[in-house]
């Protein structure tokens, strides 16, 4: 069960994180038609600030996603979990995620906390350059992991994936449901609903973060059946000026069959994004290098 929990869990987080695109100032397609007025301001400008429709919002926010390269991310989850089957069972848990990533070359440095109410805290930390990738928990008491070679493939694999929706186009298909406001120097997106389309890329994101999982666990822990989205809230705040997203918050309800298991999962998630395309490269610590270990437990560093 714990196990599954965790493919839950990520899969919703693959589905926020689809609000995670940002990148580089978009192109403004009035440049060419600029008009001054009498007091020096691009009166263009203006009147497409004033008339952007909620899908020219999400549109433009799609194409500045394009082109990321770094960031800074910070993330707050809060989950309640609820199954039936052979046995009834529950969870809470809350998440906090801090993380720095790098895209050309690839990099990131990720710090995960976890306070759950059945297995208590658990504390992960995790670096990755090229082709090194050291994880640590709280048990290892300063020590570090060296992912082998063979691992870190179906990894970096498993993480293509996830970067490939880490936009805001798993979103295309409902841009219809997005209203629009506006508050000081942000658009603000909002989208509520339910219904059998929100529920068909819930299981289509959840089937695909659970291939990297059937390899190790059996194709049995990976099954999904019967996703049903009750209730999804989202809502984006994009910058006006570069049309970055500043930070999301998702609420959802969804119902689905996991391996036998009749599971009620409430998740509440709220992001926020910065530094972005300023981080120029994470390096790995020395001292984490120095006190790392493979997984036969020979210490790998000098």
């Amino acid at each position: 069960m714990k196990k599954w929990t965790k493919g839950i869990a990520a899969g919703l987080l693959v589905l926020a994180l689809g609000a995670c695109g940002s990148g580089e100032e978009p192109n403004a397609e009035a440049d060419a038609n600029t008009s001054t007025t009498s007091n020096g301001k691009d009166a263009s400008k203006e009147v497409e600030k004033n008339e952007l429709t909620a899908q020219e919002v999400y549109q433009k926010s799609l194409e500045a996603s394009e082109s990321i390269n770094s960031m800074h991310a910070d993330f707050s989850i809060q989950q309640n979990m609820k199954t039936t089957g052979e046995e009834n069972l529950s969870m809470k848990n809350d998440i906090a995620i801090t993380m720095d990533m790098v895209t050309e070359p690839l990099s990131i440095h990720q710090q995960m906390v976890v306070e759950g109410d059945a297995e208590g805290s658990m504390d992960i930390e995790m670096y990755g350059e090229g082709d090194e990738l050291y994880i640590q928990t709280q048990e290892m008491e300063g020590d570090w992991i060296l992912v082998p070679a063979e691992m870190q493939d179906e990894v970096l694999a498993g993480m293509d994936s996830s970067n490939a929706m880490m936009d805001l186009e798993v979103f295309k298909d409902f841009t219809e449901e997005f209203t629009l406001e506006e508050k000081g120097d942000e658009y603000i997106l909002n989208l509520s609903a339910s219904g059998d389309k929100f529920s068909e890329l819930l299981k289509e994101l959840m089937d695909q973060t659970a291939v990297g999982s059937q390899g190790m666990e059996g194709e049995e822990e990976g099954t999904m059946e019967n996703v049903e989205v009750k209730k999804i809230e989202l809502t984006l705040h994009i910058d006006k000026e570069t049309y970055y997203t500043n930070s999301f918050d998702m609420k959802l309800d969804a119902i689905m069959d996991l391996a036998g298991y009749r599971t009620v999962a409430i998740q509440n998630i709220s992001a926020k994004m910065s530094k972005v395309n300023e981080l120029k490269e994470i390096v790995i610590p020395d001292e984490v290098r120095n006190n790392a270990y493979d997984m036969s437990g020979s210490k790998v560093g000098e």
